[in-house]
């Protein structure tokens, strides 16, 4: 087996696999989600789950600190730090008008500069991260119409069932009814510049979770158009993105559809902009490495390592990279990093140990593997079961 489906089989664990079974996990009690969360008190989903629950009890202090615990156990888990993003706002019900209005305290100024970066490493993460923590933050739920006039439920429907229907994972709906809605206040038709940045936003992010990729990629170009000219200030719901995110979001999308070549074309010119953009290094190498060209994408983990010094995952890509390249040797140094950086970042132990193992170092791998295994999520299960065949081949 080649040594790239072995090191790498971690990576696949990063996604939100756990999302569609979230909400329900939320109905049950509190003491039922902790008991959830102990079964594996190294699986960051677990942990999210159990910051949400806490979230919905209000308990503000036990949910911060549960999701920075998640993403420290999984540094590219966007799901948690877009829930770190919408904290501050459901802590403080009044920040969004404050932020808009310019009067935001001078207390909850570093919350919300520290909650702002949070948004944009989700979205620099995974561009198409779930949206259904909207429903957590905000408490959404389905409205009675038994609790409404006939005039207020016809409002509703018309101008805000959309974000209801995003908060609870409605992606279709919430795109076909945006879509009326933008013809019917904006004639978004023959006018697509009146329609508002916050609206083209997550209208593009509806579609793409719809899979309507195509109607996706149109609003995020709008809106990267509308960044590069500076036209539009959205007054409404701020979205605390730039211009090159706006770049990256549409590479993902072409990567997503296979068209390569757009993408890698997108992906350059947003590392133009900005060489920091860490992730855009990491798809690069990834389309590299499928088309062949290993040196072209061994540089780009190199370039992700130097921009992400203090983030361990880049660090191992770089490490696995030249470690399936044969460079086991040069592979020690960033894994050593990574874990000084951070201990609990599972995969760097089980590379660690492969490394020496390949150096014929027996008790050096042995070391790293029972690291890997004290640390590991229980559903790594693949990574997991090699690491232990390889513990007890070498412990005869």
């Amino acid at each position: 087996m080649r040594r790239t489906m072995l090191v790498l089989l971690y990576l696949g664990f990063t996604v939100s696999a756990l999302q569609a079974q979230q909400l329900t996990i939320l109905d049950r009690s509190l003491k039922d989600v902790e008991a959830f969360a102990r079964e594996d008190t190294n699986d960051s989903q677990r942990q999210y789950i159990l910051a949400l629950a806490h979230w919905k009890q209000h308990h503000w202090r036990q949910t911060d600190s549960l999701l920075r615990l998640a993403v420290q156990l999984d540094p590219r888990y966007a799901d948690a730090y877009l829930a770190l993003y919408f904290l501050p706002f459901a802590r403080r019900p009044s920040l969004g008008d404050e932020e808009i209005d310019g009067r935001v305290p001078d207390s909850w100024k570093p919350a919300l500069t520290e909650a702002e970066g949070f948004y944009q490493r989700a979205i620099r993460t995974m561009p198409m991260v779930n949206l259904q923590i909207l429903g957590v933050a905000f408490e959404i739920d389905d409205p009675s119409v038994a609790d409404m006039s006939n005039a207020e439920w016809l409002a509703y429907q018309r101008s805000y069932a959309w974000y209801v229907d995003l908060g609870l994972g409605r992606y279709r709906l919430a795109y076909d009814r945006m879509q009326k809605l933008v013809e019917r206040e904006f004639d978004g038709v023959h006018h697509p510049e009146k329609i508002p940045d916050y609206i083209l936003w997550y209208r593009g992010l509806a579609a793409a979770h719809s899979w309507q990729y195509n109607a996706a990629m149109g609003d995020f170009r709008m809106l990267l158009d509308r960044a590069i000219k500076r036209q539009q200030r959205d007054e409404i719901v701020h979205v605390p993105l730039r211009d090159n995110e706006y770049r990256f979001v549409l590479a993902s999308l072409q990567e997503l559809t296979r068209h390569r070549d757009s993408a890698i074309a997108l992906y350059q010119e947003a590392l133009v902009h900005d060489l920091g953009l860490v992730m855009a290094h990491i798809h690069l190498a990834n389309l590299y490495e499928e088309n062949g060209q290993a040196a072209d994408a061994l540089t780009e983990r190199r370039r992700a390592a130097e921009a992400g010094s203090d983030d361990p995952t880049v660090l191992f890509d770089l490490a696995a990279s030249l470690f399936n390249d044969g460079q086991v040797t040069q592979a020690e140094d960033p894994l050593l990093k990574a874990v000084k950086i951070d201990p609990r970042y599972a995969p760097t132990y089980y590379l660690l140990g492969r490394s020496a193992e390949e150096l014929g170092l027996t008790d050096e791998a042995r070391d790293q593997y029972t690291k890997y295994l004290a640390l590991a999520p229980l559903r790594a299960a693949d990574l997991r079961t090699d690491a232990q065949q390889r513990l007890q081949k070498l412990t005869r």
